[in-house]
């Protein structure tokens, strides 16, 4: 019987081992470290974040809803939650880890946007500018998927959503949430226009 427990105790920290190994955030320590990010000196989270990783994990889990993965998608900046607005380096860093995702993992064709009724590119990024689905779909692209990325945040944690919307339906065909803690990197990505 206590060879049966060792054996399941080994299975089981091989088990998480393996879990950690695959995260997108590698734990260097426990602890906060003061940051200076145009905020004032404030203690954040002492962890690397992989974004790649992270973009890669967005896209699968997005995908493995629908049966097909399509040929074209558009792909908006991430822009926060409460404003709607990328007014930072971080929805850009995320956007193109996840548009790179797209072509490296899938070979979709992401389609980069000019001008439309409902997007909007300025020295801001692209933003989509209607929280109604309606108001998005559109010939001019000729796409019928858009992936679209939001955050919010604290001092504590920020909070990734990834979408892929189908603009003919309006349906949400699969959803990415992701919370992480804050770290001086991110807060820094934050604070830059």
């Amino acid at each position: 019987m206590r060879k049966y427990h060792i054996v399941l105790t080994l299975i089981s920290a091989l088990l998480l081992s393996a879990c950690t190994q695959s995260s997108a955030v590698r734990e260097k320590e426990y602890k906060k470290v003061p940051c200076d990010v145009n905020r004032g000196i404030k203690s954040y989270y002492d962890i690397d974040v992989d974004y790649i990783k992270l973009s890669d994990d967005a896209i699968v889990s997005v995908f493995q809803t629908i049966d097909t993965v399509p040929q074209k998608v558009l792909v908006t900046d991430f822009v926060d939650l409460t404003s709607l607005n990328n007014f930072s380096r971080l929805g850009y860093v995320f956007s193109n880890s996840i548009k790179n995702s797209l072509i490296h993992k899938y070979n979709v064709n992401v389609i980069e946007a000019e001008v439309s009724k409902y997007f909007k590119i300025s020295g801001n990024g692209l933003k989509i500018l209607s929280r109604n689905v309606d108001n998005m779909r559109t010939q001019t692209f000729d796409v019928t998927r858009v992936v679209v990325g939001t955050y919010t945040y604290t001092d504590e944690e920020i909070v990734f959503f990834v979408k892929l919307i189908n603009l003919e339906s309006g349906i949400i065909e699969g959803s990415y949430a992701k919370k992480l803690p804050m770290t001086c990197e991110m807060m820094y990505l934050l604070s830059q226009r």
